[in-house]
């Protein structure tokens, strides 16, 4: 629930991005312009991740993963409520900006160490046999806030609309107000569970606690390192353009409204969802290697199949609600790798700092402004932009489906000792585990 709170309350920010726009920029702006501005924001949200996201691991690997749990969705709970408190340009002026700046600034260093941790955390209490079914399902429900996000944002356009359309700026409000609330639930979660049995075995017990976990990472586990970057590249390609721009892409680019669009982001959403346990269980069941590959492969399928039929859709046809769900069940497999298979590929005792600094760098750089450039490949490129992102996405996928059996694993299915290096809670395989993908 945790995980679902932090994303809901960092991507709900752009199923209202459009009502944002009008709220705390001035009216005699473009749309566009005031879409970019918008969007810049968001971006400087995402850009403070990896420097707070690394500080935030590196404790975390020497105290404790709980400890760093309860603080960051505390920080994101309370700049969540506040931004739904807001003035708006038209009371304050450019203040109202600044402060929706400073307040996503906020959000950016909470979901910087959040998400790493809340991966680590699954995967080290999971069973050897199902590490990979507990990284996908710790994604499904991560994934749930995109679904969370995108149904409260339409319920808020209804409340706004029928109910208080004296309160117009409800349709935007709404969404930050209950994620806030609802972070009040998440704290109460965490401060009821217990220290990862790796953690307490492997660091507390065994003294294995490195001075300086960064430096480790980068200088001992580079291949790891690289190949963690390969996959969350991957992911975040998928993320952005299927799950976060769609709906944005839908009003802008193809002319439906709102309405119609997070319709349709719902279903898509759902849809991954559904598909990430399957793709844990293929995991688990043959290995890495050959879930990689099969996602990347279907999902490229797919995508070739919107990026014939989408652009030729007339306006208002109700296939954009559904042409979007066969590419979103198999970009599942893509996403529902990416726990698991990155808190695998590091040793125990740098578990999170290995996976927050590559997982942290590229969603920055690479996320931050990956919507920006979406809105200028759709401008200047055409309405099949989006898919090609894609593409490069399932190419990459592919390429870490054979690259994963020359990386060392540490924890579940394959675990094996390398150099001294911790392995899967207890549980040592060798021969052929030992080269399983």
């Amino acid at each position: 629930m945790g995980a679902a709170l932090e994303y809901y309350d960092f991507v709900v920010y752009l199923y209202v991005a459009t009502l944002i726009g009008q709220a705390f920029f001035p009216a005699d702006l473009s749309p566009t312009m005031r879409l970019v501005q918008t969007l810049g924001i968001y971006s400087i949200g995402l850009l403070i991740r990896p420097v707070a996201g690394i500080l935030i691991a590196r404790v975390a690997d020497r105290v404790g993963r709980k400890r760093m749990f309860i603080l960051t969705v505390a920080v994101m709970s309370v700049a969540t409520l506040l931004i739904g408190l807001l003035p708006t340009y038209d009371h304050i002026g450019w203040p109202a900006p600044v402060l929706l700046l400073l307040l996503r600034v906020a959000q950016g260093c909470a979901v910087g160490g959040e998400l790493p941790a809340a991966a680590v955390f699954v995967t080290e209490h999971a069973r050897p046999d199902g590490v990979a079914r507990a990284g996908a399902f710790q994604q499904m429900t991560a994934y749930s806030g995109f679904l969370l996000g995108a149904g409260v944002a339409f319920v808020a356009g209804l409340v706004a609309t029928h109910l208080t359309p004296d309160l117009p700026s409800l349709a935007w409000r709404l969404p930050f107000l209950v994620g806030g609330l609802l972070g009040v639930v998440s704290v109460y979660l965490r401060r009821r569970i217990d220290e990862t049995p790796a953690f307490v075995r492997e660091t507390l017990e065994e003294g294995r606690r490195p001075a300086a976990p960064v430096r480790e990472v980068l200088g001992r586990h580079r291949r790891s390192v690289l190949f963690a970057v390969l996959l969350v590249v991957a992911l975040t390609l998928v993320n952005i353009t299927y799950f976060n721009f769609w709906a944005i892409y839908l009003q802008t680019a193809l002319g439906y409204t709102p309405t119609t669009a997070l319709i349709a982001s719902l279903i898509s959403i759902a849809g991954a969802m559904a598909s990430m346990p399957a793709w844990g269980y293929v995991a688990d069941r043959y290995g890495w290697s050959r879930m990689l590959f099969w996602a990347g492969v279907s999902t490229a399928a797919t995508t070739l199949l919107l990026l014939a039929v989408v652009p030729t859709l007339p306006p208002g046809s109700e296939l954009a609600v559904w042409i979007q769900l066969p590419a979103a069940l198999a970009a599942g497999g893509i996403a529902a790798a990416v726990p698991g298979m990155v808190s695998v590929v590091f040793p125990t005792e740098v578990r999170q700092t290995g996976y927050s600094v590559p997982y942290n760098i590229v969603v920055a750089v690479l996320g931050g402004f990956l919507n920006l450039i979406l809105v200028w490949l759709v401008a200047s490129a055409g309405a099949g932009a989006p898919m090609y992102v894609v593409l490069v996405a399932c190419v990459l996928t592919i390429v870490a489906s054979f690259t994963v059996l020359r990386v060392p694993i540490h924890l579940g299915r394959g675990a094996r000792p390398v150099g001294g290096f911790s392995t899967a809670a207890g549980v040592t395989t060798t021969g052929d585990a030992a080269v399983t993908g």
